[in-house]
């Protein structure tokens, strides 16, 4: 079922390393940078939805709920930063922050672990 458990593993760290150096190089915003986190999430997810297919999804439940709540908070942020104009985006409060290399790069790399974690976290049926 595709590249085995200890490779799945290495993934995030062959294709993030290049990924956090590509983004704290090149600057915030940079075709570059956009290009490699774009790669690097792109390469994390096939691989780690690779080795779930044809796995069913449990169903989610009261789980799900605080993702439900965390989704509908940015999306009523997002609506009032496009009805008021002089409320900034979360980009906006972030872009002095990331300006900062090393900020940067740790962002980026935790970006990529989340995303890692998200995609690679054992289902109810993996654990023992």
């Amino acid at each position: 079922m595709g590249l085995p458990r200890s490779a799945r593993r290495a993934v995030p760290v062959v294709v993030g390393v290049p990924c956090v150096v590509v983004v704290t190089v090149s600057g915030e915003l940079t075709p570059a940078a956009l290009l490699a986190a774009t790669a690097a999430g792109g390469v994390v997810a096939a691989v780690a939805l690779a080795a779930r297919s044809g796995a069913t999804a449990p169903p989610v439940g009261r789980a799900g709920r605080p993702w439900l709540l965390w989704i509908a908070l940015v999306l009523a942020w997002e609506v009032t930063v496009l009805a008021l104009p002089g409320v900034p985006s979360l980009s906006d409060l972030l872009d002095p922050v990331l300006a900062q290399p090393l900020v940067r790069a740790a962002a980026t790399a935790g970006w990529l672990a989340a995303g890692g974690w998200l995609l690679a976290r054992p289902s109810g049926r993996d654990r023992p």
